[in-house]
């Protein structure tokens, strides 16, 4: 849609530079002819770029300002110096695109041109409408180039921070869930392959003790140093997220090291801060290679997730305040081993009840509160 839109205007901003050679009051030089007919075909060449394909940064930066010095000729090519002065609001449209994609200094360059090139049929329109006419004249050029860029550059700032707003956890300031598993198929696509994926799922211990034994303050108090620990020990190059609850996720290259002591640096980080809960950690890793050439990074990720989360289950399970790390997640897992698995269709924790009966009520109830914290969380 974002290139049908900007092929469409600049190919109408093409075209006014022909139909001006057949108008009542043409360009009468052999000069201005040529400046129309520059004007016009830096018009089509910018739409068969957009045409083509998204231009790349560089190719983004040629076409503004092949853009601009378009406009520019053909703003000059006009004898009749109200009607110059008139096309100089064309200038709005790059301006406004430049203020959408590219910088304030690259803004700025383009403002320069626009008050160079207004300035030429100004000078000659005070000689026949007088200065009144010349100077709001002007001045209607100077408000549309100054409000239309910087009126989008406060639009995309604010929008800006919404999305960096709604991609964080509130309380810790991690990224949210949707947000991980965005950086974290990011992480894993960017490379030729190379390199391994690892997956730490943390779960606090006892963290319901601390709620109800010092109150849900202490526990918000807890949830914001152990982000602040995961931030501080995590590898470099680490993607850190609140999964929900007491529950974080930590997604680094591993590279050559050793998962189990990026786990126990973790399991550490939070034994020592100064509240009464430890941490589970599972880990589990999977070969960007692999992440390349299965059905898509979501279902790699989702998998590497539930391996690291069954590994967190049996640190919990003998005893707590300890690592685990699932040797191959590509390989069927024991679900006799697994207390849930993450849905794609339900986007949820789905729980598992025990091989050979049903869940007691008791257990069934918990699975339940937990399924619909990830649920609200999500």
């Amino acid at each position: 849609m974002t290139r049908s839109v900007v092929v469409a205007v600049t190919l109408c901003l093409a075209v006014v530079p022909f139909t001006m050679l057949l108008a009542s009051a043409p360009p009468v030089s052999a000069w201005h002819r040529a400046l129309s007919v520059v004007a016009g075909l830096g018009g089509l060449a910018g739409s068969a770029l957009w045409l083509h394909r998204f231009p790349t940064k560089s190719q983004s930066i040629a076409f503004s300002i092949t853009a601009s010095l378009s406009i520019a000729c053909a703003v000059l090519a006009q004898t009749d110096p109200l009607t110059a002065i008139l096309g100089c609001t064309t200038f709005a449209t790059i301006s406004g695109y430049i203020a959408l994609f590219h910088t304030p200094a690259l803004m700025v360059a383009n403002l320069v041109v626009v008050l160079a090139v207004s300035a030429v049929p100004a000078v000659a329109l005070v000689a026949t409408d007088g200065y009144v006419r010349t100077v709001s004249a002007y001045a209607v050029v100077l408000i549309g180039n100054i409000a239309v860029p910087y009126g989008v550059q406060i639009i995309v700032h604010t929008l800006g921070v919404d999305l960096l707003k709604a991609d964080r956890d509130p309380l810790t300031g991690l990224y949210n869930r949707r947000a991980f598993y965005r950086r974290t198929a990011a992480l894993a696509t960017a490379g030729d392959g190379g390199g391994t994926l690892l997956i730490a799922m943390i779960d606090l211990d006892e963290f319901k003790r601390l709620n109800d034994t010092l109150g849900h303050n202490h526990g918000d108090l807890a949830l914001a140093a152990v982000g602040r620990a995961l931030r501080e020990h995590a590898p470099r190059g680490s993607v850190i997220g609140r999964a929900g609850g007491e529950e974080f996720l930590v997604a680094v290259d591993v590279g050559d090291s050793n998962p189990g002591a990026i786990g126990q640096g973790l399991c550490r980080a939070i034994e020592v801060l100064p509240f009464p809960t430890t941490a589970s950690v599972g880990t589990a890793c999977l070969a960007f290679q692999d992440v390349l050439a299965g059905e898509g990074p979501y279902e790699a990720i989702t998998t590497v997730i539930a391996a690291a989360d069954a590994a967190m289950y049996e640190a919990k399970r003998t005893g707590g305040n300890r690592t685990r790390h699932y040797v191959n997640p590509t390989k069927p897992r024991d679900t006799a081993s697994r207390s849930r698995t993450w849905s794609p269709t339900t986007r949820r924790w789905e729980a598992l009840p025990p091989v050979g009966g049903h869940r007691p009520a008791a257990a069934d109830h918990r699975h339940r509160l937990r399924d619909r914290d990830w649920s609200a969380s999500w």
